[in-house]
């Protein structure tokens, strides 16, 4: 079982890069697994899916019964994943919903134990404000990208074309590391991991 799993990330790798789908570097996914295997959550969303790759990763790792809600707006992309997760014998455990996440994040209903982000880079504050009535108490919220080539750290200046994605990247930072309600880490992991424990409401 575990080799067929580690055969299908291989495949999984290798059409990314085929097809120029961004997925999650090997270390980040890495992390991601070991978040995901300790908080054991019975319900996740996921704010892109591309070819379901992170979808899986996490899939391997939930309680038993749980569920995994991703959003994914590109239909090619829905079409591929869904045969990565068939064959890896975890669709049943996933919905899939085609739609922008902005949209289509509020009107999700129910609650999660951890959110993944890794979607549109410049919406992350976006999307954290929009699930955060939809957290567990002791969510676990993970966003990927966040330091960005390094860029978000960096002091020089930044290429004109990235400077928006860079400053809304800060802007998500400075929120889940200073707002009493999360609890954040931001690893130097690949391109910056930031994993926030949700504290509440009473946090405030």
């Amino acid at each position: 079982m575990r080799d067929n799993f580690i055969t299908l990330l291989s495949e999984m790798e290798g059409y990314a890069i085929a097809h120029n789908v961004p997925i999650i570097n090997r270390e980040s996914g890495q992390l991601l697994q070991a978040v995901t295997a300790t908080t054991t959550p019975r319900s996740v969303l996921e704010i892109g899916t591309a070819i379901g790759y992170s979808t899986l990763l996490i899939a391997a790792n939930i309680a038993p019964g749980g569920k995994i809600t991703t959003l994914e707006q590109d239909e090619d992309r829905i079409l591929v994943a869904r045969q990565f997760l068939a064959q890896a014998g975890v669709l049943d455990q996933i919905e899939i919903i085609a739609g922008n996440a902005g949209e289509v994040v509020s009107g999700l209903t129910g609650s999660f134990d951890l959110v993944f982000i890794d979607a549109a880079k410049g919406q992350y504050l976006d999307y954290l404000y929009k699930v955060m009535d939809k957290l567990s108490p002791g969510a676990i919220v993970i966003a990927d990208n966040v330091l960005f080539r390094g860029w978000v750290l960096d002091n020089q200046a930044t290429p004109r074309r990235f400077r928006t994605i860079v400053k809304r990247l800060k802007a998500y930072l400075d929120f889940v590391t200073n707002d009493a309600r999360f609890d954040t880490v931001v690893h130097q992991t690949g391109d910056g991991m930031a994993v926030s424990r949700y504290q509440g409401e009473a946090n405030i």
